[in-house]
């Protein structure tokens, strides 16, 4: 073998050796992400609360044979279980984003004083649940469940307060066109999640409008209130003018009546005196006789008259003693 052929196979065992040496490096590197990579998923997976007890069972035996293929793997099945590693957690943790928003919800509802006591023992106990249970698509399903009847049961509880505001003989005319505009889209929803979509809104305008409601019902009646007294007030004062004018007209009728018996009584007295002056009384304590004018003691046989004491001398006659 000549020197030319020597040096080319020396370089040629150098070369093999340096891409032999160079493929055991990259094979540590891959080897080294991979654990990394291992590291990182079993961290996040163990952060996650609302896995089920099959999720974490997958979990834990894909991460084992992660490791398996990190000790024994060759660089393609390295650098493909990195790849595997770094999506696998996706729709774990999408399945722990919704769990965890209806759990939340449950435990906003379960003290919600419109629901009834099944519906509240059944999210209390979906809560207690919910950091172990099997299977996922089973426990999400009796969430779903749960939640649409206790949302169905607080819109049905929300819309009969918003009617009886509604029905309120009191209630602002503006408000009863607002509030009835918001029952009409919750009766025309098409389920029960766009209907309870509204519910915020139904229940906090309700509200408004039954304060407002009974703002208008004190004005109202205390307006009735004064009319009604302000009514009896002037019936009252009628009543008592009626009566001081019938009073008044008693009084002016006595005193009319007492002037007319006076007026009487002093004619009558004037009379008499009239009469005692003329001498036309018989102011004795003894019967006199009257005799007719023309006539005298002794032709007085049909023309005379005996007059009693107080007895008045008729005309035409004189006394004859």
């Amino acid at each position: 073998m000549n020197k030319k052929i020597r040096n080319l196979l020396a370089a040629t065992v150098i070369f093999s050796g340096l891409v032999t040496f160079g493929c055991a490096n990259d094979v540590k590197s891959f080897q080294t992400d991979l654990s990394k990579q291992i590291e990182t998923v079993d961290k996040q997976y163990k952060q996650l609360d609302y896995l089920s007890t099959d999720d974490q069972t997958t979990l834990k035996k894909e991460l084992e044979n992660s490791k398996k293929v990190e000790k024994s793997g060759s660089r393609s099945d390295l650098e493909g279980e990195i790849s595997h590693l770094k999506k696998i957690l996706a729709p774990f943790e999408s399945k722990d984003r919704k769990i965890a928003g209806e759990i939340t919800i449950a435990g906003e509802l379960r003290y919600n004083a419109a629901i009834d006591a099944t519906n509240k023992e059944k999210l209390t106990d979906l809560i207690a649940k919910s950091r172990d249970f099997s299977d996922y698509e089973s426990f999400e399903q009796a969430c779903q469940a749960a939640l649409i009847q206790t949302k169905k049961q607080l819109v049905e509880a929300v819309s009969n307060q918003a009617n009886v505001a509604i029905g309120s003989a009191y209630i602002p005319q503006t408000d009863k066109v607002d509030l009835t505009a918001i029952v009409e889209k919750v009766k025309k929803a098409e389920n029960i999640t766009i209907a309870y979509s509204y519910l915020s809104n139904l229940q906090t305008t309700t509200s408004q409008v039954v304060s407002r409601t009974k703002e208008n019902e004190s004005k109202i009646k205390a307006a009735e209130a004064k009319a009604e007294a302000d009514k009896k007030a002037a019936q009252a004062a009628a009543e008592k003018a009626k009566a001081d004018a019938d009073r008044v007209a008693q009084e002016q009728a006595q005193a009319a009546q007492a002037a007319q018996a006076a007026q009487a009584a002093q004619a009558a007295q004037a009379a008499q005196a009239a009469a005692d002056t003329s001498g036309s009384i018989n102011n004795t304590n003894h019967t006199k006789w009257a005799v007719e004018d023309g006539y005298n003691w002794h032709n007085r046989k049909g023309h005379s008259r005996i007059i009693p004491p107080g007895g008045s001398l008729p005309p035409g006659y004189h006394w004859q003693v």
